[in-house]
């Protein structure tokens, strides 16, 4: 699969991409050599062409000494010097076919590395630019557990989340690390329950507001979720990036595979299976190299899958029980829109995802995220926080993004447009998380305790929780 990227389009405006990548913290995008490399490119295509040229030429006079064989007294003489013409001109493509090979390679590895362009009002630096959209709910006004729904405050405490989840008995991290290792959990009996409520409660929702619901592969080729913008690092080019690997964005949160029964393969060598980080990866991907109508646009879709990160780089209360983990449970929304329209597309997306978050009744903020916090795929994005009375902070449950055209482009994603049967352009993908199952239980857990240790579940998930309306300490 090769990327369809706009070389021109990167020449003509390196000056604002290198601006860009460098507001974006990424160092190592160099827009100006694309534009030079695709001047040298176009040149050997010219120079290519000029000697192809000059080929057919050399084989139409050829035809014409071989018919006027009789009547030409040195036939052989000639024939010999036409044909070493061409046998030259034969070397000479080939020499700079094997050329353009290798400014080809330059050129898509260079390109691959600029990131998405920036929303106009999205805010430049790090994680502290962040902006504050809006505020639902008051939890974070309160230092005390409340006693009941009516909002009167006992003299407890709240409890962190892990400490509540031990007591209520519904994780086992010691049996998790044992198998699996660190960060790595079992849900156990209510536990498990609620994560299945959960999901049920977002792909319920998401069905009712249009979305096709998928449970997707966990896994996929490293090509396709580098083309996703989730860069698949591989330990030698760790190694090799050494003390610059902090200029070349941050550490690949990706699990590579490793087959057994496919460690002689050719293929697994050259594009290896990768665990998703997320179901946006094969949701975005089951389209690859497809030219859509545009009355299937916007094209809606929920998918279930678990996700996996390495998580490199997570430190301290972060690392807690259930708050950062390898492997977890997500649902999330995908959105293959026009471009006309992916902008409003994102705004609905946050608008559903505020829903649901509130129909929870947690307390939360919507944040516009800055430059720093983007990726490389996305233009835009918003981050969900909820606020975690134990840990007295708040802490990410949800994000979306608008990742315009830098999927598909990758992808080979197109739409027809009204331009005719061969008029196409490339689709803008979105994405945004419905539920991440263990962030929304640690929010959950700190948010409806109880004085008495008891955790009471919002209404919207009792109908999967088999008559529980609070989760009670472990006996």
């Amino acid at each position: 699969m090769v990327p369809s990227f706009d070389y021109k389009f990167i020449r003509d405006n390196a000056d604002q991409l290198l601006e860009n990548a460098v507001n974006r913290n990424v160092h190592n995008a160099q827009p100006h050599r694309v534009g030079k490399l695709y001047d040298e490119y176009r040149a050997l295509v010219t120079e290519s062409n000029t000697h192809r040229s000059m080929l057919n030429d050399v084989s139409k006079k050829m035809a014409t000494v071989a018919k006027a064989r009789s009547k030409t007294a040195d036939f052989q003489s000639e024939m010999t010097k036409l044909r070493e013409q061409a046998k030259q001109s034969k070397q000479t493509i080939q020499t700079i076919k094997d050329k353009l090979h290798d400014v080809e390679e330059r050129l898509r590895y260079e390109a691959a590395k600029i990131p998405n362009l920036s929303h106009p009002d999205t805010p430049v630096g790090d994680e502290s630019k962040a902006r504050v959209v809006c505020v639902n709910g008051n939890l974070h006004t309160t230092d005390r557990v409340p006693l009941d729904d009516s909002g009167k405050l006992s003299d407890v405490e709240f409890q962190d989340h892990y400490d509540l989840a031990l007591k209520l008995g519904i994780v086992d991290m010691e049996a998790g690390a044992k198998v699996a290792g660190s960060r790595f959990h079992y849900w156990r009996g209510a536990g498990a329950l609620l994560e299945l409520a959960l999901v049920q409660y977002a792909m319920t929702r998401a069905v009712a507001a249009g979305f096709t619901p998928h449970i997707t592969p966990d896994a996929a080729r490293s090509s396709i979720i580098d083309a996703c913008g989730f860069r698949p690092r591989s330990h030698s080019e760790e190694e090799q990036l050494g003390s610059e690997a902090k200029h070349v964005g941050e550490a690949s949160q990706i699990y590579r595979m490793s087959p057994v029964a496919e460690e002689s393969s050719k293929e697994h060598a050259a594009d290896p299976l990768c665990l998703v980080a997320t179901a946006e990866i094969p949701l975005v991907a089951m389209k690859q190299k497809q030219i859509l109508d545009s009355t299937v646009l916007p094209m809606r879709l929920a998918g279930l899958s678990h996700c996996f990160r390495a998580e490199a780089g997570a430190r301290g209360r972060d690392t807690r029980g259930i708050y950062r983990l390898h492997q977890f449970t997500k649902v999330e929304l995908v959105t293959l829109a026009h471009p006309d329209n992916s902008e409003s597309e994102l705004f609905r997306l946050v608008e559903f995802q505020k829903s649901l978050f509130a129909d929870l009744g947690l307390t939360f903020r919507v944040l516009q995220m800055p430059t720093f916090e983007l990726g490389a795929s996305a233009y835009q994005k918003f981050d969900i926080e909820a606020w975690m009375p134990g840990r007295k902070s708040w802490g990410e449950i949800s994000s979306a993004s608008n990742c315009t055209d830098y999927q598909a482009r990758r992808l080979g994603i197109r739409v027809r447009t009204d331009g005719g049967s061969n008029s196409t352009m490339f689709v803008h993908t979105l994405n945004a998380t419905a539920v991440a199952v263990p962030r929304l239980v640690v929010a959950l857990l700190e948010s409806f305790q109880r004085p008495d240790g008891h955790v009471v579940i919002p209404t919207v998930l009792r109908p999967w929780m088999m008559g529980m309306e609070a989760l009670a300490p472990y006996k």
